[in-house]
């Protein structure tokens, strides 16, 4: 029997080959998965031709090897990675609607954190102490009332709105500009964890094993502004990657807000020309709520709903089998294969998850989270 790579690799194989948004959103509701995409190229079906541009077509072709979809499977089983697609009921329907709209989202962590009241916060990497100093406070106190902070993990004005958030107590989604597995920047491994641990998700439209390249990190911000339901500038010069962000959050018509910062301060240029346009100013936490309409929400009350199956996970591990079981009853070989956690580690704890609770035993070797 020939070689079969997996439905998850298959949809690496899709990612890698920069597919035209459009091309790829009509190429997976025309064959519904990317097995049926990838049987359709090599049959040089007609239709795969009418769908999709020859040159990506091309690259498909090019990629179209047993090393390479093993290479997929590897990392995806290594580093924890799981796919959805537009199909897939936790995959953000808002994504499908925007231009350019995203089709298929790599992950780690827990997805259902998309969803209920999301700020994006974004800025300069090379910020300023008094944009680092708001970012953080004003993440921390959003995230104290149930918010979720959404930002792109990079270095500055990013790495503070995540940190507040975990320190608020909310989870945190990081919008990565590149594989999962080629986390970017290294340095932020240890906020990996806390975000991790912390009920979070991390996701990218890139295949494990593609480098964060500087083009990749514009795209990236119309999910980031899409994903929100409202937008935080903290710090940007005119000329640069945040007002990218800008125009994707003007473009989709969510609320944009401006933190003034320093008046004399060139690093805030591009927040005083969109204060002088009128855009919306703010000095605290609360006056984003107030103009949200979420002044009244009761402190983590959205956070606790959304997040309550992997809020009863007491680390990653258990979190990747939660992960697994909120699809429905699983066996031991489907759960191990799922999630690339050795059997032993497994045995040990799915038997601790039981003692707790937290997961109850069916006929037939299979488990489910005990609601």
């Amino acid at each position: 029997m020939s070689y079969q790579p997996t439905e998850e690799a298959c949809l690496a194989w899709l990612a890698e080959a920069y597919v035209p948004a459009e091309s790829l959103k009509a190429a997976l509701e025309a064959w519904k998965s990317g097995s049926a995409v990838l049987d359709a190229v090599r049959r040089q079906d007609e239709a795969a031709a009418e769908t999709i541009p020859e040159s990506a077509l091309k690259r498909l072709q090019r990629n179209d090897g047993e090393e390479r979809f093993r290479k997929y499977e590897t990392l995806i089983r290594e580093h924890g990675i799981r796919v959805m697609t537009s199909m897939d009921s936790a995959f953000p329907q808002v994504l499908t609607q925007i231009r350019d709209p995203a089709s298929i989202l790599f992950y780690q962590g827990n997805p259902e954190c998309l969803k209920g009241p999301v700020i994006g916060m974004f800025g300069s990497r090379a910020a300023s102490w008094t944009g680092r100093k708001a970012a953080r406070r004003v993440a921390r106190e959003l995230s104290g009332r149930g918010i979720r902070i959404a930002s792109g993990f990079a270095y500055g004005i990013d790495t503070e709105a995540h940190t507040g958030c975990v320190e608020g107590g909310s989870p945190t989604i990081a919008v990565m500009g590149g594989g999962l597995d080629q986390l970017y920047p290294r340095e932020n491994e240890p906020l990996k964890k806390q975000l991790l641990d912390g009920g979070g998700v991390m996701i990218s439209e890139y295949a494990p094993g593609m480098r964060s390249i500087g083009r990749h990190f514009p795209y990236r911000n119309r999910i980031t502004s899409a994903i929100s339901d409202g937008l935080v500038l903290i710090e940007a010069k005119i000329r640069s990657g945040s007002m990218t962000t800008v125009a994707h959050a003007l473009d989709q018509g969510k609320e944009l807000f401006v933190f003034p910062g320093e008046p004399d301060s060139p690093l805030f240029e591009g927040n005083h020309i969109l204060l002088r346009e009128g855009a919306r100013i703010f000095l605290t936490a609360e006056d984003i709520l107030d103009d949200m309409g979420w002044l009244d929400n009761p402190a983590q009350d959205v956070q606790n709903n959304v997040c309550s199956v992997s809020g009863q996970a007491e680390n990653e591990t258990e979190r990747r089998i939660l992960g697994v079981l909120e699809r429905g009853p699983a066996g031991f070989e489907q759960i191990a294969a799922l999630t690339g956690i050795p059997a032993q580690d497994l045995l040990g704890a799915l038997t601790m998850m039981q003692i707790r609770g937290t997961l109850e035993a069916l006929p037939g070797k299979k488990y489910q989270i005990r609601r």
